[in-house]
């Protein structure tokens, strides 16, 4: 594991360097270099995609891991609590740190993009009467033929989404001083539906009217407070789930997850309501999911939204692992009880040391054996290899 984590350090260090040289080119510009934007920004959204994949495989092989220079720090007189809260608190750290990188190398990543899309050439119309010479520049401009080239998010007036759309248009469009503004109006007209496009059809389509008509759509939904009661409503509104199912407890994080991630995004520090957030997503839960959470949280004090929802990630992995295959009936009813006990099994207690259940991750026992020794008792005890779990 090691090692993997290793080259995936090393990957995304070399993506970082890319995306560096990239910003190098674009702040030291020559228009001889013309011939090479176009290539760059494709190039560019290829490395975006890796430095996603890369990230994921590296929170993925960090995830629930004790870090061994922190358990070198142990104090032989800590509390079993006390232990707890600090492997809590390390692994909110590492959380938070995760999300810090993302951001950051996405606003990178938007604002070159930007630059490399201001300096793409303009495409001259050709006269084929006049032998193939550029047309004067008083002609209209053929861009508006290759409108539907870039693909916008479309908006319809729901504020929740505000954010996402008008960041997402300033950069691809708004910004852009190589279309003219009757093509960036003809962009938003098109990017609007339902009320948001209600709200400039009064405003007549012509190339003085753009900034007039993208004011009106700042002025009615540029509105912190709204937007942030809409966020909340969403939270508040998140569906109870009916029964334990892998689809509805990933809807259920997804749901909480994207709306607190927008909340950051505009200001609201969120990090504040855990205590209230535990207990918005626990009342949601379905029985068998919570009876779960409350046997994994055994301790009287006030779990943190970290870790509640770590466990909840967890717990969607095992159900998505032993989710039923499009086996036959027979099959399939073998399976479940297979499944069913292996899963009943786990739950009572730890594979490697006998106590009551908690991740593999999170086994002291187990973490404190070396590579060896895991793969080892890992195969005996009958576990995969991949999630330590067993049943599948």
């Amino acid at each position: 594991m090691t090692n993997d984590l290793r080259e995936l350090e090393k990957q995304d260090r070399n993506i970082r360097k890319t995306l560096e040289g990239m910003q190098y080119f674009v702040e030291h510009y020559n228009p001889d270099q013309v011939d090479q934007v176009a290539i760059r920004l494709q190039r560019l959204e290829e490395v975006f995609q890796e430095f996603h994949a890369v990230r994921r495989k590296i929170e993925l092989l960090t995830e629930d891991v004790f870090p061994e220079e922190e358990e070198e720090k142990v104090d032989q007189k800590e509390t079993k609590e006390q232990r707890k809260a600090r492997i809590a608190g390390v692994i909110q750290a590492r959380e938070e740190a995760n999300v810090k990188i993302m951001m950051k190398i996405e606003n990178v990543y938007y604002k070159i993009k930007a630059a490399l899309t201001r300096l793409l050439p303009k495409t001259s119309p050709v006269d084929a009467v006049s032998g193939g010479q550029p047309i004067p520049a008083a002609a209209p401009a053929v861009s508006r033929v290759k409108l539907p080239e870039i693909r916008l998010p479309s908006f319809d007036g729901q504020l929740r989404e505000w954010v996402t759309f008008r960041d997402t248009f300033r950069s691809l469009i708004h910004n852009n001083q190589q279309l003219s503004a009757m093509d960036k109006f003809t962009y938003l007209r098109s990017s609007l539906t339902g009320e948001a496009l209600q709200e400039i059809n009064s405003v007549e389509m012509t190339e003085a009217n753009y900034d007039a008509a993208w004011v009106a759509l700042e002025r009615r939904y540029e509105n912190k407070k709204l937007i942030v009661k809409a966020h909340l409503d969403s939270l508040f509104s998140v569906e109870v789930m009916k029964k334990e199912s892998y689809e509805s407890l990933s809807k259920l994080i997804g749901d909480f997850e994207k709306n607190l991630l927008m909340l950051d995004k505009i200001g609201e520090n969120t990090a504040n309501w855990s205590t209230i957030l535990v207990y918005m997503i626990c009342s949601r839960l379905d029985p068998a999911t919570l009876r779960q959470w409350e046997a994994h949280h055994k301790s009287n004090a006030v779990p943190t939204y970290a870790n509640s929802i770590q466990f909840l990630r967890e717990h969607c992995s095992v159900l998505q692992s032993i989710a039923p295959s499009n086996s036959t009936p027979v099959q399939e009813k073998r399976s479940k009880v297979g499944v069913s006990n292996a899963a009943v099994q786990s739950w009572n207690k730890c594979l490697f040391c006998g106590e009551s259940f908690h991740s593999a991750f999170r086994c002291f026992k187990f973490l404190k054996m070396k590579v060896p020794e895991r793969l080892d008792v890992a195969r005996r005890s009958k576990v995969c290899l991949n999630c330590l779990t067993a049943g599948h």
